[in-house]
């Protein structure tokens, strides 16, 4: 039996009465074929041997959800004491790591809160990529000071920990036990989100990324009640934002930007409108952020990196974090983040250099689904695209990934961060079961297809 191959396999949709009919075809012909619902192939004579139609409720609606307010500019932190009291808030905790100190940021939070006559206590394990026993660590720490209001203060691993222990204090239990679409019964104690890097839009998301060590894995908590109820975005602290931080959490907003406006459309999402989707698929106010976003990365990140104080670069890519942070969490990211998920796992790099490491390879891809998104990419990256046909000039959308990519110091390749061939196969089929981003994709992907793209990247 000669190898499967993509080309084998041809899927129609067609729009009935707002159903989808999806019907798919696979011919026995080689790779050459570009057969789609017909008999017999033209150009080898094979036949069709199977074809399978199903009908779908079209989606006919989609919604949109982000922080519950949101405050932008610099010197805003200022603000956060008479923030936290319209909240409610008496007894605050804060959730952060021992850098914020050192750079003086909690101080300035603290002195803010305090002045509101706010009593504080800070939590400062927060690490890179936390797992569920640091946010257990961080309940058992805040518990005894009975805080009713939560403050994450750092990059978007501080800010999903301050989730995760707001739901814990309020809902009890342990983090494991939320993991997954919905788990939340209901609200959590006030939280306020101030990121501190431009990039992950933890401070607007639904969702928080945790690693479960007993499965080697990161997973979600995701419920609309872990929204923040005050997103408060100071350009300013990302000042002391590290160059490698600051260009691996810019590529990540990146990410999120371009796979928000090139997933599926919330039409074709195959998910009835009488069924939970936790995300709706690309629509007009999603792909009206994830453009404005993608743009303000190119026009500003490679000036972020280089020119740390330079404010003008940082306010640019707070806001391109926060858009994206609004765009993917409506619309959803995709197969870079489902690909990304157990590469993290194995490597420990940073969720935002796996994602910006694999990005071209995947749009090098999805390109075929929607040419002239990918032209739009292209143009909002800078290339000179005027005058080309569409097709070439979203290929440029790649190129235009790859130099940004070299030029912040993104790795080009798996193989710079530890990744082997033997891990590949548990990769892809890792991704290919992840049922929260699979469907998401506007191309067909499965473990084998993951799999040749990772050997792209290898």
């Amino acid at each position: 039996m000669q190898p499967w191959n993509i080309y084998n396999t041809s899927m129609s949709v067609r729009n009935i009465d707002r159903k989808i009919k999806i019907t798919l075809s696979i011919n026995s012909c080689g790779s050459h074929c570009r057969t789609r619902n017909y008999s017999e192939c033209a150009k080898s004579g094979k036949r069709l041997v199977a074809q399978s139609s199903i009908l779908l409720t079209m989606r006919t609606y989609w919604r949109f959800g982000s922080a519950g307010d949101i405050i932008f500019g610099l010197g805003t932190a200022s603000s956060i004491g008479r923030e936290a009291q319209k909240l409610g808030g008496t007894k605050a905790i804060i959730v952060t790591d021992p850098n914020m100190i050192k750079a003086g940021l909690v101080n300035t939070l603290t002195t803010a809160l305090t002045e509101a006559q706010l009593k504080v206590h800070v939590y400062e394990g927060c690490k890179p990529e936390p797992s569920t026993a640091l946010i257990d660590e961080a309940v058992a720490h805040a518990r005894p000071h009975a805080p009713n209001i939560v403050i994450g203060l750092g990059g978007g691993s501080n800010l999903d920990v301050a989730k995760g222990v707001a739901a814990v204090l309020t809902h009890g239990g342990q983090a494991t036990d939320y993991f997954g679409e919905g788990k939340l019964p209901g609200p959590t104690l006030p939280l306020i989100a101030v990121p501190t890097t431009a990039g992950t839009g933890s401070e607007v998301s639904a969702v928080a990324i945790i690693e479960d060590p007993a499965k080697h894995l990161k997973l979600a908590i995701s419920s609309p009640f872990l929204r923040p109820l005050l997103a408060l975005i100071d350009p300013q602290l990302t000042v002391s934002c590290p160059p490698n931080v600051t260009a691996e959490s810019g590529i990540d907003a990146l990410t999120h930007a371009i796979e928000a406006y090139t997933n599926i459309d919330f039409r074709s999402l195959p998910i009835p409108n009488d069924q939970p989707a936790p995300f709706s698929g690309k629509q007009p106010l999603t792909d009206a952020l994830a453009a404005e976003a993608i743009q303000l990365v190119g026009t500003h990140l490679r000036s972020a990196v280089y020119q740390p104080r330079n404010l003008a670069a940082r306010e640019g890519m707070s806001l391109a974090a926060l858009l994206g942070g609004m765009a993917f969490s409506n619309a959803g990211v995709g197969s870079v983040h489902a690909l990304q998920y157990p590469i993290g796992a194995i490597t420990h790099t940073s969720h935002g250099l796996g994602n910006g490491l694999m990005l071209p390879y995947l749009m090098q891809y999805l390109i075929p689904s929607n040419p002239q998104a990918f032209a739009n990419i292209a143009l909002w990256l800078g290339e000179s695209v005027s005058g080309l046909p569409t097709l070439e000039a979203a290929y440029r959308s790649v190129d235009a990934v790859h130099r940004l990519k070299a030029d912040i110091g993104i790795p080009a390749r798996l193989s710079d961060i530890g990744v082997e061939e033997k891990h590949l196969a548990q990769i892809a089929q890792t991704a290919a079961s992840n049922q929260r981003l699979m469907p998401l994709s506007p191309r067909t992907v499965n473990a084998q297809i993951l799999e040749s793209i990772l050997r792209l990247a290898l």
